[in-house]
């Protein structure tokens, strides 16, 4: 299938845990003769939760694709229609920024903020509360995008100023890629 004849389609899942979420979803895409172009899943404070883009060669409604899902129990879904064509990858350096500190308002706003005014895209964000009740640590790990022509003296000083400016520790490391 050319990917001119492809329709795409986002759709959101989240369900309480439980065995087996991902078998059952993948089933009634695979019954469907849905293709998986891309996905994400986590588990957020004991809810499983999941993004996925797929591709079908049916141009279906979106209240279509949900009536599929409908003999699963428990499971919120929601569904986009897609435009494939606009599908870009990204290009740039990726660097891994991890935050530790106590938990605390604002500490995922300064950051992306910081970020979004020297336009380093953020293309993965993941967040926890962990260590004991009284004395939380929010850890937050972000896969950023930075253009290519940014030397990292241009803005890694000033996101260590705003992180020790929180109270928090930073660590920023390029990732290495390699091309085959």
């Amino acid at each position: 299938m050319k990917d001119s004849d492809k329709k795409y389609y986002a759709l959101t899942f989240v369900c309480k845990d439980r065995y087996g979420i991902v078998a059952d979803v993948s089933k009634v895409l695979y019954d469907n003769g849905f293709n998986l172009e891309d996905s994400s899943s986590t588990l957020l404070r004991g809810f499983f939760s999941m993004i996925l883009i797929v591709s079908s060669s049916n141009n279906y409604s979106e209240d279509d694709i949900s009536a599929m899902f409908s003999d699963l129990e428990d499971i919120s879904i929601s569904v986009r229609s897609m435009n494939g064509s606009d599908a870009t990858f990204a290009n740039g350096n990726s660097y891994i920024v991890s935050v530790y500190g106590s938990d605390k308002p604002g500490i995922v706003h300064s950051v992306a903020e910081y970020l979004r005014d020297k336009n380093i895209n953020i293309i993965d964000l993941q967040t926890k509360v962990a260590g004991k009740e009284k004395k939380p640590i929010y850890i937050m790990v972000l896969e950023i995008l930075v253009p290519e022509n940014y030397r990292e003296e241009e803005w890694v000083p000033e996101l260590k100023e705003i992180s020790e400016n929180m109270g928090t520790d930073i660590h920023i490391r390029q990732i290495e890629t390699y091309e085959f």
